[in-house]
């Protein structure tokens, strides 16, 4: 009997082991806005080419990001709305737009988020604001 149990529970401890290493393994991630910075006052003048430059640097895969920019309390403006999948370590994402047809004063929310899954259950999110001046 001896024989057969002991077996039994190296094998049962082990799996135990193996699934309390799953769960505290998890993926992360570091978000940086490049571009423009939080809280930075873009001159109305240079309005029309907005470079937005933002880096994600996984310690594991990538699983997938999103990007969203619009006007501050306005989340149907969606100037930017970027999902993209993908395995990579790390991703930069990079675009101009064009705010010139805000007025002056508008205040801008850029958010980036980043899938640690594979079905997007774990995210880590990065935002700022920033606002057209004169």
């Amino acid at each position: 009997m001896k024989k057969v149990l002991l077996p039994l529970l190296a094998v049962a401890i082990v799996g135990v082991t193996g699934c309390k290493k799953e769960e505290d393994d998890h993926n992360h991630v570091t978000i940086t806005v490049d571009e423009p910075t939080n809280g930075a006052v873009i001159p109305l003048t240079t309005a029309d080419d907005v470079h937005i430059h933002i880096e994600f640097v996984f310690e594991e895969e990538a699983h997938g990001i999103e990007v969203k920019l619009h006007p501050e309390g306005d989340e149907n403006d969606l100037i930017i709305d970027y999902d993209a999948h993908g395995h990579e370590t790390e991703i930069t994402f990079m675009q101009e737009v064009d705010l010139s047809s805000y007025p002056a004063g508008t205040e801008f929310h850029l958010e980036a988020k980043a899938c640690l899954d594979h079905d997007c259950n774990e995210s880590e999110t990065a935002e700022i604001h920033f606002e057209l001046g004169q």
